[in-house]
């Protein structure tokens, strides 16, 4: 595996990542952590991720700046056609249709609370195209946190979050292009909330 040492290196930084995992015919946004050179996931043991990951080993990393698909796989299923089965070694994975920059990894669990899985990620096959760089986005990071608050929101209505969600909201209206605008709209449509007057 000497060959996929310096693309992940220049891939992930240290700190936590997010990306689109897919498991078995499922998509959602997770964080991935690299810290002293190692990757890994906290994954909530209620969701089809982690126990997807206990049941196959192996997920599929994306690296995607489309901020619906965000949205959209944080709070529904994807279609059946939205992935292709990819044959990694004697495993077959699923990956998401059109996304170029996608790692496929072995996932183990190497810890288990009442809650939640600690997973080790281990690459086995690395599919990035050439790009050029992208600066950072204000519209997509405030679209990843919004998503973040929202997910635990919809669990228990907290009104920290709702502040919190509708900050970052505002932020997105201010920032962002205009697939960021349709994204956070979007996103406002899951959680019952009504966009804030200053949206249009």
């Amino acid at each position: 595996m000497g060959t996929l040492k310096a693309p992940i290196d220049s891939i992930f930084s240290d700190g936590i990542n997010e990306v689109i995992v897919t498991t078995s015919k499922n998509a959602a946004p997770m964080g991935i952590i690299r810290k002293n050179g190692s990757l890994s996931m906290i994954v909530f043991l209620s969701s089809h991720t982690a126990q997807n990951i206990i049941r196959d080993g192996w997920i599929v990393a994306h690296i995607s700046h489309d901020p619906v698909l965000f949205v959209k796989t944080a709070f529904e299923d994807l279609p059946p056609e939205s992935f292709i089965i990819e044959k990694i070694g004697d495993r077959a994975v699923h990956r998401l249709r059109g996304i170029l920059n996608w790692i496929a990894f072995t996932a183990l669990v190497e810890n288990k609370t009442a809650d939640k899985i600690f997973v080790k990620l281990e690459p086995v096959h690395v599919n990035v195209t050439s790009v050029l760089p992208a600066p950072v986005h204000r519209g997509l990071n405030n679209i990843i946190e919004a998503t973040v608050h929202a997910t635990r929101f919809i669990l228990n209505n907290d009104p920290v979050l709702a502040g919190l969600i509708r900050h970052h909201g505002e932020l997105v209206m201010r920032c962002g292009g205009e697939q960021d605008k349709k994204a956070i709209k979007l996103l406002f449509s899951y959680i019952n909330q009504e966009l804030p007057g200053t949206f249009g």
